[in-house]
């Protein structure tokens, strides 16, 4: 099975993912963890995509929409034939960080901000992009953090300070999030507001206890 950890930066998206991914190695189960795209290594291809698209993730990098996201369905989907696929067809678990919900949730601040389109529209083009960017994960999970506290966390990670602008994205990209969280089935919402580290892992055990019961179940 595929899962995704999607929120904003300084969410908790790499401690909860590799979380997950030990809680499953643990239990017997084959888990590939992949990191989000600036922190691993890429074929060329990968490579001179990301070049294309740009480092400064994850705020806009050519102040174009569509050019933003069909760079980031092509980033995807050569993720996904290169890192994914065969991972499960070998019945491997993949854990990704970052999904397929961080496109249509940076894409989609990107129309709410600077277009004013309507989310149900935006959403609509959005899947149909989507369609192009490989198959979507069997669940992925949003670590909804309020926009304010994530900045603030991933500013003290990070060192330096983001700015009036990118603070203003990346509050469009938490409203994004919900209006996905809205009208996908397939994204699970975890609250970690009021959670520490291990409550957080408890909860999205909770998210995936379905899936996992099935994987286990299959291991055994």
């Amino acid at each position: 099975m595929l899962i995704a950890f999607e929120g904003l930066p300084g969410a908790g998206k790499t401690t909860q993912s590799r979380a997950l991914a030990a809680h499953l190695t643990q239990r017997g189960i084959p888990v590939a963890y992949l990191p989000d795209n600036l922190t691993r290594d890429a074929e060329p291809l990968g490579r001179s995509l990301l070049t294309l698209f740009g480092s400064d993730d994850p705020f806009s990098r050519h102040d174009s929409v569509i050019t933003d996201t069909y760079l980031a369905a092509a980033i995807r989907v050569d993720t996904y034939a290169t890192d994914i696929a065969g991972a499960l067809a070998a019945g491997t678990t993949v854990i990704e960080d970052r999904g397929l919900h961080t496109i249509y949730s940076y894409s989609l601040a990107g129309l709410l901000q600077k277009h004013r389109t309507a989310p149900v529209e935006a959403v609509a083009w959005l899947q149909q992009v989507g369609a192009f960017a490989g198959p979507a994960a069997d669940r992925s999970v949003w670590l909804r953090l309020p926009p304010d506290n994530a900045i603030a966390r991933a500013e003290r990670r990070q060192g330096h300070p983001y700015t009036e602008e990118q603070r203003a994205f990346l509050r469009y990209v938490h409203d994004a999030y919900a209006a996905l969280a809205e009208t996908d089935t397939g994204l699970r919402v975890v609250d970690v507001s009021e959670l520490g580290a291990d409550d957080a892992h408890q909860a999205v055990l909770a998210a995936v206890a379905d899936l996992t019961a099935s994987d286990l179940s299959t291991a055994a």
